[in-house]
């Protein structure tokens, strides 16, 4: 099921527990707090900067934010401040991750001290009863990723130089490159990313390193009030409540906004944002979930299907969507000077499917279709500047304005039966 507004009294119920949610301001966190809200739980939710009111605005327009408390805190801060942050907390929802979409090693480690200080904070607070953490899909199915560019290059070169490769042998060539040799391989909640692996990407990395140490605290303090539950989503994708730029929105707007000439052979696992939140919820919530790792997924596209689906929609409102697929020789080459392009050189030709049953049944939860997710992404990534409005753009919503407003002329009295 998806999500759904509880009946009055359950929310009565609810405005008796408090969140704390970590990381308010976040394209998956805000989605939590609204949904909170909704079910009429109390929030308290962190934030690094108080006066960044360009982030905080959209959380003080959610419905019932007079039931949301925002605090300064960072994950930097000492665990006697994350206790008192988790004071008076029933739930945790710790979602706070620091993000580069370059490589930046220092995200390592305030991932990992930062959910020490949550985690010893919390269990010094000694009132919350669960714990949710948000780890990531890039914990589990990363096995090879090359961004040190100069150097990477430099290794590939001298592979397929020492392999007897010929510009004619493109297999070996693939064969001295990409990661993982299973292209198709069903990755599920038991694999782990491989963290030996010299060009891991230091996010995937900082999230790989983060979830282990939070299990290995909950191994070496079995006495505390709470469970915990971590939660792997995929990319993320759907309607945004704010305009931070991150991974999801920077992958998508490549598809419509010009920047991507062809799309490679590769593919995503995906889920829809306003899914990932539920499931947030449905784990705080559910007894069952305690101590397990849940891949939270819908299902895996592959760049061709995505440039489709956004085709059919927006190719006919001026927007250039990528027709044809680039060849392995041209990413190789483009790699030297763009480095997303150098980011997908392992995942070429790759299928990384995901088993997401354990999910479905232990959260009891369904997922929406994620061809509609990422249309309503565009939409609204266009609608709030993040994508430019193409002149066709504009002129199809004026003319779907007008219907609208011609529709509700010629019935103002019409009233919506619900079956």
């Amino acid at each position: 099921m998806n999500s759904e507004k509880q009946p009055i009294d359950a929310e009565a119920e609810n405005g008796n527990y408090r969140v704390l949610v970590t990381g308010a301001t976040g394209y998956l966190a805000i989605h939590c707090i609204k949904q909170l809200l909704e079910e009429g739980y109390k929030v308290r939710g962190t934030v690094r900067d108080l006066n960044a009111n360009e982030k905080i605005s959209p959380l003080q327009k959610l419905a019932n934010s007079d039931n949301l408390e925002l605090i300064r805190m960072a994950l930097e801060d000492e665990p006697d401040r994350w206790e008192k942050a988790a004071r008076g907390c029933t739930y945790v929802l710790h979602i706070a991750s620091p993000c580069s979409i370059k490589p930046d090693r220092k995200i390592i480690q305030t991932a990992v001290s930062g959910v020490i200080n949550v985690l010893r904070g919390v269990a010094q607070a000694q009132c919350v009863q669960k714990v949710v953490i948000t780890s990531s899909s890039g914990a589990i199915n990363v096995k090879f990723n090359f961004y040190d560019a100069p150097n990477q290059l430099k290794v590939i070169t001298y592979r397929c130089i020492n392999s007897n490769f010929y510009f004619r042998d493109w297999s070996k060539l693939t064969k001295c490159i990409v990661g993982h040799k299973n292209k198709t391989k069903v990755f599920m909640e038991e694999d782990w990313t491989n963290l030996k692996w010299k060009y891991l990407h230091p996010y995937h990395k900082s999230k790989t390193l983060a979830e282990q140490t939070a299990w290995k605290f909950m191994r070496e303090n079995p006495d505390v009030s709470f469970s915990l539950t971590v939660l792997n989503p995929t990319l993320l994708v759907g309607p945004l409540l704010q305009n931070t730029k991150g991974a999801s929105t920077t992958i998508i707007s490549r598809f419509v906004d010009g920047s991507m000439a062809a799309y490679p052979q590769m593919a995503l696992g995906l889920v829809d944002v306003r899914d990932a939140a539920y499931a947030h919820i449905l784990a705080m919530k559910e007894g069952r979930s305690n101590g397990q790792r849940i891949l939270i997924t819908a299902e895996t596209l592959s760049f061709a299907e995505i440039a489709h689906i956004l085709r059919k929609e927006f190719a006919g409102q001026g927007y250039s969507i990528p027709r044809f697929k680039a060849p392995y020789l041209l990413l190789w080459l483009y790699a030297w000077l763009d480095s997303d392009a150098l980011e997908a050189l392992p995942l070429y030709g790759h299928v990384d499917n995901f088993d997401n049953s354990k999910g479905c049944q232990m959260l009891n939860i369904s997922y929406r279709k994620i061809e509609k997710s990422l249309i309503e992404m565009v939409n609204n990534m266009i609608e709030r500047g993040m994508i430019p409005q193409k002149k066709q753009y504009l002129e199809e919503k004026k003319r779907a304005d007008l219907v609208r407003k011609k529709s509700n002329t010629m019935y103002p009295d019409r009233v919506a039966i619900v079956m």
